[in-house]
């Protein structure tokens, strides 16, 4: 019988500038049964933000598919992989997103994180979400890019873009392109 135990799973966010960082989850998300789960916090620093998720990692196909369901139509990225969706997930969270930077603050609903892992055992961090979309063509060294338009107030202001460089196992990088 294996041990359930819950792990501090950090989730970086890298955008020089970021202040005011938060991803808010409330009770939408999913974990493998019997896995705890003690909910999302999210910090700032001068590199960018962290999402911890305090919660157990046994990854399952149940995961995975809630996370499918979850973005729907739109589209997602993983860190050290090449495929579209995950098969087994150890837990996933939709939430919204908010940030200041520039100046300006910016809001993104709708938003889905999750933690896998890697076929060398190592734990690796998804994203996307019904209003996600793929970018293609982008230079060597990048795996994945996708982007979401991200509010500020009531207007579409921005688009959020998520990048996965060779190597990425637990962060991305964020960057704003005004729209």
């Amino acid at each position: 019988m294996s041990k359930v135990k819950e792990h501090a799973n950090d989730f970086d966010l890298k955008m020089v500038g970021l202040s005011n960082f938060n991803f808010i989850v409330g009770e939408n998300y999913s974990i493998t049964d019997g896995q705890p789960w003690n909910g999302v916090s999210t910090t700032t620093n001068n590199e960018g933000a962290t999402i911890t998720v305090k919660a157990g990692r046994k990854k399952s196909t149940e995961v995975a598919e809630w996370f499918e369901k979850a973005i729907k139509n739109g589209s997602a990225i993983g860190c050290q992989t090449i495929d579209k969706l995950p098969k087994k997930l150890n837990f996933a969270c939709k939430g919204t997103m908010s940030f200041t930077h520039g100046g300006n603050s910016y809001v993104g609903e709708d938003i889905v994180i999750a933690q896998g892992s890697t076929t060398g055992a190592r734990n690796n961090w998804w994203i996307g979400g019904p209003n996600m979309a793929t970018i293609n063509d982008f230079p060597a060294g990048i795996l994945s890019i996708i982007s979401q338009n991200f509010k500020q107030g009531k207007l579409l202001k921005a688009k959020v873009t998520f990048t996965v460089f060779a190597g990425d196992v637990s962060s991305m990088t964020m960057n704003i392109i005004s729209i």
